[in-house]
């Protein structure tokens, strides 16, 4: 049995995640300031395997020092990151193993290699184009999963883009080095992402849909108990499929 802490528990994943642990897991404590778990400052209960993350940048603080209580891997779905919080992974993952994507669907891992396949044998003949829909409360944008994607397209022709997110006006004669990444909110749509690579006399379209956050909660609670265990390092889906044989 694999035993966790939900951090962040309060959230729309920390309860898809409760939702969807089996027997196999057993869910030691919840923290979550929003809804009053937290508690006061967090502490890791003894016995606790992984725990699982889905805050906020804001939180890394907090949880740097929850984790800090013991020796527990880390699976971290947090969007939004910037510099100084993929820092602070660079620096747990020197003692325990630490699981960060910024989405654990096993569909979007898959369209991110076929993304950077695309890339690789067509080079520069389509125009990259993304549409990422979300609900109406997501708080960062572009979303990780787009800037993810974007990234493996990168990878695949081999330079870099400068991102518009936005386009208004005259004289917006696109470039050879533009990629579009455009954030729809609303509703609540738990994450859709729309790729166009548009060429000349044709045009492709690969997409994600997410039917619900249950897929994200699995992925999750895979990767938990796929990483207790394993040596201090930073781990990621590649590193998952690896792990279970190359498939999930």
């Amino acid at each position: 049995m694999t035993r966790l802490v939900l951090f962040g528990g309060g959230g729309r994943m920390g309860r898809a995640v409760r939702d969807a642990a089996g027997p196999e897991f057993e869910i030691l404590s919840i923290i979550d300031k929003a809804d009053g778990r937290s508690g006061g400052e967090p502490v890791l209960p003894p016995g606790c395997d992984v725990v699982i993350d889905f805050s906020t940048p804001e939180a890394f603080e907090d949880l740097g020092r929850l984790i800090g209580g013991g020796s527990a891997a880390l699976v971290s779905g947090t969007t939004g990151l910037g510099s100084a919080e993929r820092a602070m992974l660079e620096k747990w993952s020197r003692d325990r193993a630490v699981f960060y994507s910024p989405n654990m669907s096993f569909g979007i891992f898959l369209l991110s290699r076929l993304l950077s396949e695309a890339a690789r044998i067509s080079g520069d003949r389509y125009d990259f184009e993304m549409v990422e829909y979300h609900h109406r409360t997501k708080q960062d944008s572009p979303s990780g999963t787009a800037l993810k994607l974007l990234e493996a397209w990168k990878a695949g022709v081999g330079k870099d883009f400068t991102v518009t997110s936005g386009r208004s006006g005259s004289s917006l004669r696109r470039t050879g080095d533009e990629a579009g990444v455009f954030s729809v909110r609303g509703g609540d749509v738990a994450g859709d992402h729309e790729i166009h690579l548009l060429g000349e006399g044709e045009r492709l379209l690969l997409a994600h849909r997410s039917s619900g956050r249950r897929t994200f909660a699995v992925g999750a609670l895979l990767a938990a108990s796929s990483i207790s265990g394993r040596p201090p390092g930073l781990y990621g889906m590649d590193d998952l499929v690896r792990w279970r044989g190359g498939c999930i």
